[in-house]
């Protein structure tokens, strides 16, 4: 791996935590939605433009179809959410944490399952699966 895909991998990403955390809070805070629900739309919103730009700018990836690609996204994406919720939930919940602090935890532990799954299964960049 070279420090070049890593950077790349991590500048879509920042992209994604802004966009996460702007639209949970509009939602949470602005509008008084749910936080889960907040939590689930700004996640769900930041995982698709992750989708975009890790497919055209990070991984290059045109092996496989788009739809495949997407339905191997989604699996990823559908178990980060899982994860988020379940990070989130227990260190604001159970802890006792700040709710946005225990978001930043969440993405931080979610960033290294995404990171990891899309790199080897989803856009297959290193051919080993």
């Amino acid at each position: 791996m070279n420090l070049e895909f890593l950077l790349k991998f991590s500048i879509v990403g920042c992209i994604g935590v802004g966009t996460n955390f702007f639209i949970t809070w509009v939602l949470k805070d602005v509008l008084k939605s749910k936080k889960y629900f907040s939590n689930t739309i700004g996640y769900s919103t930041a995982m698709t433009l992750n989708f975009i730009g890790n497919k055209t700018w990070t991984f290059s990836s045109n092996d496989e179809s788009i739809y495949t690609l997407l339905l191997k996204f989604l699996l990823v994406v559908s178990l980060g959410i899982l994860f988020n919720h379940l990070i989130v939930f227990y260190f604001h919940d159970k802890m006792k944490f700040n709710f946005y602090f225990a978001k930043i935890l969440a993405v931080g532990l979610v960033f290294l399952w995404n990171f990891s799954m899309h790199t080897y299964f989803t856009f297959n960049y290193f051919k080993y699966f």
